[in-house]
């Protein structure tokens, strides 16, 4: 399958709580980029066909300096195993938002490049 991803992912331990259609959701969250965040679900969670539905998302893990909060849609669902691994595309975030995000991404970098081989 040919990546279509814009920006580098990394995986993110922590909780996504997700406002979608009048509903409340909480998944946890798998990935995150400046673009978007992936969670992990049972595609039965969301209902039938929610690609292109828009919501409010709120991020929390303990890698992060604060809580991100964002208007998402959602953009894809790929089968990964007996789960579906979400992708929440940030349709609206703030510039302090986005700098939280690039803050840990420059955290994970530095802990990938002390544990690659010399």
């Amino acid at each position: 399958m040919r990546e279509r991803r814009r920006s580098l992912r990394f995986n993110l331990q922590g909780r996504v709580q997700l406002q979608l259609g009048g509903k409340s959701f909480e998944f946890p969250a798998a990935d995150i980029s400046v673009t978007g965040v992936g969670v992990m679900l049972d595609v039965a969670v969301l209902g039938a066909k929610p690609s292109g539905e828009v919501g409010i998302c709120t991020i929390e893990s303990p890698d992060l300096a604060s809580t991100v909060e964002a208007y998402v849609s959602v953009m894809r669902i790929r089968r990964v195993g007996h789960q579906h691994l979400v992708g929440l595309r940030f349709e609206s975030i703030s510039d302090e938002q986005l700098q939280i995000i690039h803050a840990y991404e420059t955290l994970a970098k530095a802990r990938k490049a002390r544990r690659a081989p010399e």
